[in-house]
């Protein structure tokens, strides 16, 4: 499954991606996958609405 890619403007995402490249720049495999299982679940408000 590919990495999921951050959801321009969205702070939270951008969050997550630094955070996830921290991980993979120590080897740490866990924290990858947290950060993308949480960028993936995060809520993120549906264009053309509102």
């Amino acid at each position: 499954m590919p990495e999921p890619q951050p959801v321009a403007g969205c702070d939270v995402c951008a969050a997550l991606a630094v955070q996830r490249t921290a991980a993979r720049a120590v080897g740490d495999k866990s924290k990858m996958i947290d950060c993308n299982v949480e960028m993936r679940r995060h809520p993120h408000p549906k264009r053309g609405r509102g």
